[in-house]
């Protein structure tokens, strides 16, 4: 019996018809602010996760949607706004119907967020951990300004800066997200790249390239030609995390959206996840979730 695969979803599908206003490849914009119903019927979404090869943002004005992010329930309504970063698990549960929503993808190239690296490895960091989150009425206004002047842009024929604008224009979205995280916490100072912070990211790369293959802090030190004890250092004094919080971190998540997967065995996610056997597994897995597989499995 084959394994079953996690859907990986990529603005490659989406269709190219009149739902979806787009820079093919790069940016996909939707909404249903005129008379359009986003429908919640099941067939419509899948009823597993997906993982998501792009940022994803939904900004719910009206209505109620339910959501799954990284396995973990959340709810938006009047104004909430979801954030969902490249390699998360995404399942949509429920659409109300009646619901009034804006929705937009962005290829991970597409986008790069150019200011305080700290700064940005933080709010990512918070992003993840708390990815919904209600905006002022100031915030929301002007992010729906942006989006109604970015959707006109983009469905201009004869307008040739699209890309230049809508990078623009998702950057202000995007400043603005942080500025919201930014009231919640410390102030910041601009300080300049330096190497721990460079290897830090570069890190971060390699595991999100080889964590299911390789959990060891060797590899990925051998990787960024520097010392197993050095490289723990440095990712420590950057993100405040140990280097095997953030690889056992991918471990665990892509196994617990496994256990949720129909048809995926235990057998089937430590032989996936390069474990040595079942049994060495279970106890990697009770050791990072207070869970047995079985356990977890069947939550």
């Amino acid at each position: 019996m084959s394994l079953p695969e996690i859907i990986k979803v990529d603005l490659n599908h989406f269709p190219t018809d009149k739902r979806f206003v787009q820079i093919p490849g790069k940016l996909v914009l939707a909404d249903n602010l005129g008379n359009e119903n986003f429908s919640s019927k099941t067939h419509e979404h899948p009823d597993y996760p997906v993982q998501v090869n792009m940022a994803v943002c939904f900004i719910c004005l009206s209505g109620k949607i339910e959501m799954e992010i990284d396995l973990k329930n959340y709810t938006l309504t009047n104004g909430h706004t979801a954030t969902i970063l490249p390699g998360a698990f995404l399942q949509i549960k429920h659409i109300e119907e009646g619901t009034k929503s804006i929705f937009y993808a962005i290829s991970t190239d597409f986008i790069k967020f150019t200011g305080n690296v700290k700064m940005g490895i933080e709010y990512v960091t918070m992003l993840k951990d708390k990815p919904v989150h209600k905006p002022g009425h100031a915030e929301l206004k002007d992010n729906l300004a942006i989006y109604n002047e970015l959707k006109k842009k983009l469905n201009d024929e004869t307008y040739s800066f699209k890309e230049e604008v809508a990078k623009s224009y998702i950057k202000i979205m995007m400043c603005n997200t942080f500025q919201h995280y930014a009231k919640e916490n410390t102030q910041h100072t601009q300080q300049p790249v330096n190497r721990k912070e460079e290897l830090f990211l570069q890190f971060l790369k390699a595991v999100k390239e080889h964590y299911i293959e390789n959990r060891s802090i060797t590899f990925y030190a051998d990787k960024l030609c520097i010392s197993p004890k050095y490289l723990s250092s440095v990712v420590h004094s950057v993100s405040g995390k140990y280097a095997t919080e953030w690889i056992n971190q991918c471990v665990i998540l892509e196994a617990k959206t496994m256990l949720r997967t129909e048809g995926c065995s235990i057998k089937d996610v430590s032989n996936h996840l390069n474990f040595a056997n079942q049994s060495f597994f279970a106890k990697y897995f009770k050791q990072h979730t207070g869970y047995t597989p079985k356990e977890f499995k069947h939550l």
